[in-house]
């Protein structure tokens, strides 16, 4: 984790006794850097030792982690200690070796090791460590309010805020003495007391009698300042690990959940947005049911979503979080879609009977033109508008199950198949599938020869422009089929493998106007996203047109804009964010986006001039939530094949 400044909490004074007057026991803060972890931003480290009783505690009491408390030995000979944390929700088991002797300095290390976890000095945080200087777009309420803040003297910090009736003044504001991450301001009929924590911004705003909650981000680009920047929804503890924004008009519809080892959040809900201002136009409260895909719309706007029900999490001591899902069930919702109230429920089938949940993948139904709606589960279904089932569909062999987003014609309904495969199983070798749309019986499938299937099999499939070709993934090899199930090309038979691949394939592949393909890979920091030609070389070497290191896993399917960028979201990497742009010639790295946040399967849009996705607060913090970060006028490359997952922002999946 990044380092963080530890101070003493009284004065200076009190340092100065604590230095020279050995007491059995003493509480200093300090400023620290977790770098280890990633870039959250500086923390504020409590920690308190007792000589005679040799115990240590270390509570983070401000920035990403806060409310995290370690608790351990210590040897006031060598002012060392050792220190952990068990059963916490998110990371179950977490220790540490630290070091005093330094002072006014602190270290932190992997326990056993002399692998730096994390420095930190003396003291509340300060510009050094934790600088405030930028351009910010605050959540106050529901409204959207800009502020900069644009210099740190001696105690005083100078800035300017809007309102939320839409007035800008400057402000003098001083950080608190305890941690240094929190920015107070105290005015006539106004005030404001904001936690930092890496880019990421929360707490309240009062103006007169009124108090709002308050939340923002550090504005990324350089094109515009503030909330013409960046603008941000989030509404409560849950985050978006599965759902990717459907877009109708200007409005965005998106569902919170956990993956599954995550802390099960009490708050989940199903959204609609107002991408204009980021404005919520109504919720579906959904409690501890958690959305398991992306939505979708029908021709009458009608909305529908998969939300599981009953995913438990137990953290044993000195484990990691284990997920449950053997008391869950899948449901396909379908709710009204009103222009201000809120939306009702209109029916809801189980798709996937309690005991039968498969733990990892998103599930993201089709509707057709007619309102028929197609989904997956342990079997493929087709549902109409009334909520009757039409047929299942069920291969005659192998123990598989559709965890990805098919797609669907006036005659056809193709999907992925996946194994089921885990770290301590392997899966039933995955393929795709053709189902006739009105019977439900299969038209062809197509499942590799090789053995290997250590993969989950996890990605969806994607139509290109003219929906005659189908492009996909299965294991780690490329495929492009025409609707009756033949190789797009001779060059296409068997697939189109990847030189000296690893790992797997989760995301979705991008097609340029070339017909060139886009992809990336989950293999932790070995992980890679590939540009590969689309006619398939004769020559494996000759298939990579460029390939770079990601340092962290991809399950998102980027974007690919007019600007011949393609942006991809990811998991984070501590030295270039969770948003990486790279030029689509040669793979160079044009910029990158560090949000203090996480991104896993939510995949990324562009609307009106603007990438619109969402992300994952591990932490407390804050939420998870929806960005709108401005592009600067660019859009999806004109003539591509397909830009975006399931081609266009209405994923209908047609």
């Amino acid at each position: 984790m990044p380092s963080a400044n530890f101070r003493i909490k009284p004065a200076v004074f009190l340092l100065a006794v604590l230095l020279f007057l050995p007491l059995p026991s003493f509480a200093v803060e300090y400023c620290v850097d977790l770098s280890a972890y990633g870039k959250f931003g500086a923390m504020s480290f409590d920690v308190t030792t007792d000589d005679s009783a040799g115990t240590a505690t270390v509570a983070v009491v401000a920035g990403y982690a806060r409310g995290w408390e370690f608790a351990g030995s210590w040897d006031p000979t060598s002012q060392s200690g050792t220190v952990e944390m068990d059963e916490d929700p998110l990371v179950g088991y977490l220790a540490f070796d630290f070091d005093l002797s330094a002072s006014p300095d602190i270290s932190g290390y992997f326990p056993g090791t002399s692998d730096t976890l994390f420095t930190g000095t003396l003291g509340a945080c300060t510009a050094a460590m934790a600088p405030l200087v930028g351009d910010y777009c605050l959540k106050v309420g529901n409204k959207n309010v800009s502020m900069n803040i644009t210099m740190e003297g001696t105690g005083l910090i100078h800035g300017s805020l809007g309102s939320p009736a839409g007035s800008i003044r400057g402000f003098r504001a001083r950080r608190d003495l305890e941690t240094g991450l929190v920015l107070r301001m105290r005015r006539s009929g106004q005030s404001f007391e904001l936690e930092f924590a890496g880019n990421l911004v929360s707490g309240s705003y009062t103006r007169g009698s009124r108090t709002y909650s308050t939340y923002g981000i550090r504005n990324p680009v350089t094109t515009s300042t503030g909330c013409k920047g960046i603008m941000l929804y989030s509404g409560g503890t849950a985050n978006y690990y599965y759902s990717t924004p459907t877009i109708v008009g200007r409005y965005a519809y998106v569902g919170t959940g956990g993956g599954s080892n995550h802390p099960l959040a009490s708050d989940n809900f199903l959204v609609k947005i107002d991408l204009k201002d980021m404005r919520e136009v109504w919720r579906y409260e959904l409690g501890t049911a958690e959305v398991r895909g992306s939505a979708v719309l029908d021709n009458r706007g009608k909305v529908y979503f998969v939300a599981e029900e009953g995913r438990t999490v137990t953290v044993p001591s000195h484990e990691e979080p284990e997920g449950d899902h053997s008391l869950s069930n899948l449901k396909l919702l379908k709710l009204s879609n009103p222009s201000i109230a809120s939306p009702s429920l209109e029916w809801s089938f189980e798709i996937v009977e309690e005991g039968d949940v498969y733990d990892l993948g998103q599930i993201t139904p089709a509707v057709s033109r007619l309102g028929n709606v197609y989904v997956g589960g342990h079997s493929v279904r087709a549902i109409n508008s009334m909520g009757a089932e039409l047929w299942a569909f069920s291969p005659s062999t192998g123990a598989l199950e559709f965890y990805n987003a098919p797609l669907a014609d006036a005659k056809s309904i193709f999907v992925n198949s996946d194994g089921g495969g885990s770290g301590s199983s392997a899966a039933t070798p995955n393929g795709i599938y053709a189902i006739n749309a009105w019977t439900g019986v299969e038209r062809w499938q197509y499942t590799p020869a090789d053995s290997d299937s250590d993969y989950d099999g996890l990605s969806s499939p994607q139509f290109n422009s003219d929906r005659s070709r189908i492009y996909t993934a299965l294991r780690q090899t490329l495929y492009c089929f025409d609707k009756r199930g033949n190789s797009c090309t001779t060059a296409w038979e068997d697939g189109c493998a990847i030189p000296d691949i690893e790992g797997d394939l989760r995301s979705s592949p991008l097609l340029d106007s070339n017909g060139d393909i886009y992809i990336g890979t989950k293999d932790d920091d070995n992980s890679k996203f590939y540009k590969i030609d689309g006619s398939c070389p004769n020559v494996p070497e000759s298939r990579i047109l460029w390939q770079v290191d990601t340092n962290a896993d991809i399950y998102t399917t980027g974007v690919l804009l007019d600007s011949d960028i393609v942006v991809i979201g990811q998991e984070p990497d501590a030295a270039a964010g969770v948003l990486k742009a790279f030029d689509t010639s040669d793979g160079s790295l044009v910029g990158f986006f560090d949000l203090t946040a996480d991104m896993t399967w939510g995949s990324l849009r562009v609307h009106r001039g603007r990438l619109i996705g969402v992300a994952d607060v591990a932490t407390p913090f804050l939420g998870g939530f929806v960005f709108s970060i401005d592009l600067a006028g660019a859009g999806y490359e004109t003539a591509a094949e397909s830009p975006t997952f399931r081609g266009n922002n209405t994923s209908t999946g047609r």
